[in-house]
């Protein structure tokens, strides 16, 4: 890992973002590269649902291929996925640590955060090194987090959650807030995301439809060849045609796990293979 050096608001390279905190960290320590750009901060919690963790690895993925870094915690669960989709996409990825220089939260991510510096991403310590994580420190660090991005998406939270908190610092530094709610039947261990949606968050529906209507200017994908699908992508796509189908009725042709044909569809989205509209409708792309 590319060695740390110290930051000061006194320092050009100093994240011009962090001055909208009350109180802008005195120092920081940072491993890579840090540059203004555009930034989407990617948060939830450490034990997401499997449609939660994919959803937050290719949501990473889209957004970095286009340029725009992704920022998260690094902890377990959606962080790690999204530092893992922002590297996939072939783009950048921040860690914003609830610890300082030297002292590794978690431990075992040791080798994520060195991939991430040796992939042209950083590592960012808001506190003095040697400073252990506590309570208090993550729930800074979420302030520091949302600071360094334009907008914050919450992919899945409980009622409380550090990512609750994070949504908190959004609305404190009025940066926009993206959530992610499920269906009904699907929707448990969401209701943070529910209070923040009732409380006036977007609600992000599918992937292609967060980089249309998100408000960052991304740039274009990259032209590669899509990945070969996988069964379950086969069976939803074999079920949808030109005429925009509601999911309900996709899953009823698969007979798959609702949410198996989600998680197909937020691919097959992504890849444009499927599009969505009006809401909760898929058809086949109209190729070129």
């Amino acid at each position: 890992m590319i060695g740390p050096r110290q930051l000061t608001p006194l320092d050009d390279d100093y994240p011009l973002g962090l001055r909208a905190l009350p109180s802008p960290p005195p120092v920081i320590s940072v491993a890579g590269k840090i540059e203004p750009g555009p930034a989407v901060a990617i948060v939830g919690t450490r034990k997401p649902t499997r449609l939660a963790a994919r959803l937050a690895h290719d949501l990473a993925s889209a957004i970095a291929a286009r340029g725009t870094i992704v920022i998260s915690g690094g902890a377990v669960g959606i962080d790690a996925a999204a530092h893992e989709g922002a590297m996939a996409g072939g783009g950048r990825t921040w860690v914003v640590s609830g610890t300082g220089e030297g002292v590794l939260y978690p431990k075992e991510h040791g080798p994520l955060f060195a991939r991430i510096v040796e992939r042209g991403g950083a590592m960012v310590w808001p506190f003095p090194p040697g400073t252990q994580g506590h309570r208090h420190t993550f729930l800074q660090r979420n302030g520091v987090l949302v600071a360094l991005a334009q907008l914050v998406v919450i992919v899945q939270a409980r009622i409380p959650s550090g990512a609750l908190n994070a949504a908190l610092w959004a609305r404190r530094l009025e940066r926009p807030r993206w959530v992610v709610c499920p269906a009904p039947w699907e929707a448990e261990g969401f209701e943070g995301c529910e209070a923040e949606a009732a409380a006036g968050a977007h609600i992000l529906t599918s992937v292609p439809r967060f980089l249309k209507e998100s408000g960052i200017p991304f740039g274009v994908s990259p032209v590669r060849a899509p990945p070969p699908m996988n069964p379950q992508q086969q069976q939803v796509l074999a079920a949808i045609d030109r005429t925009p189908r509601h999911v309900d009725e996709v899953a009823g042709k698969c007979r798959l796990p609702y949410s198996e044909v989600m998680t197909a569809l937020l691919t097959l989205g992504l890849e444009n293979v499927v599009v969505e509209g009006p809401e909760g409708f898929y058809r086949r792309a109209i190729s070129p």
